[in-house]
């Protein structure tokens, strides 16, 4: 039995899937590759596909994990080559190889956010000592979050379109996750105290990729 980890893109329409819909989109597919997947063993059996940190609906990813298990050698090109002839649009298999790091060694993930609507206040924003939300808690409760550290290396560009763009490195481990829209949340609720504007700004969010400590990529 080989144990292997496909990093695939989620991008276009594919955002719109959940993670439920992933799981038996990518369960579909790894059947009509014909991968020789090994299944879990039990009354109900099912293919065992683990996947890494699972974006949120409405999220694009470029670098996101799936691990499986063969239970005969294939040429990783060769999965590749057939995963990506049955998966559906929006979602491609970009390589496959043995797994190096465990999912709880995940630590960051680095995001890029696409703003448009009125973003005058984005340096204010920024700018604060404190960028205070609410975040719900793994029982259900909520509870206030400093984004501010999180914040404290992101990089925002203005463009001529219309757009800001924003790169930022977020906690995603066990032990801290930081969703990005939070900080459109955030600005959104800024917005609204300074201005009284309401929904000022959507927000268009791309993971770019996963990292162990040190900022080893996850693979």
């Amino acid at each position: 039995m080989r144990e292997i980890r496909i990093r695939f893109r989620k991008t276009g329409r594919a955002r719109y899937i959940s993670h439920l819909d992933l799981t038996r989109a990518m369960t579909r597919a790894v059947r009509r590759a014909g991968l020789p997947i090994w299944y879990t063993e039990g009354f109900n059996k099912h293919p065992y596909l683990t996947f890494a940190a699972p974006l949120s609906l409405g999220f694009e990813g470029l670098a996101e994990s799936m691990d499986l298990r063969l239970l005969e050698d294939v040429p990783e090109d060769e999965i590749v080559r057939r995963l990506n002839a049955v998966l559906p649009e929006g979602l491609a298999a970009v390589s496959a190889a043995e797994p190096v790091h465990k999912a709880g060694e995940l630590e960051t993930a680095r995001y890029r956010l696409t703003f448009t609507g009125e973003l005058s206040q984005m340096a204010a924003f920024l700018a604060q000592d404190a960028i205070l939300v609410e975040k719900r808690t793994k029982k259900g409760g909520m509870k206030p979050v400093d984004l501010k550290p999180s914040l404290a290396g992101a990089v925002y560009t203005p463009s001529q379109d219309g757009e800001g763009i924003m790169e930022v490195t977020l906690p995603c481990g066990s032990n801290e996750t930081i969703n990005p829209a939070l900080i459109a949340a955030a600005y959104n609720a800024f917005v609204k105290e300074c201005t009284g504007v309401e929904q000022a700004a959507d927000c268009r969010v791309l993971r770019t990729g996963l990292f162990c400590g040190e900022n080893l990529p996850f693979c």
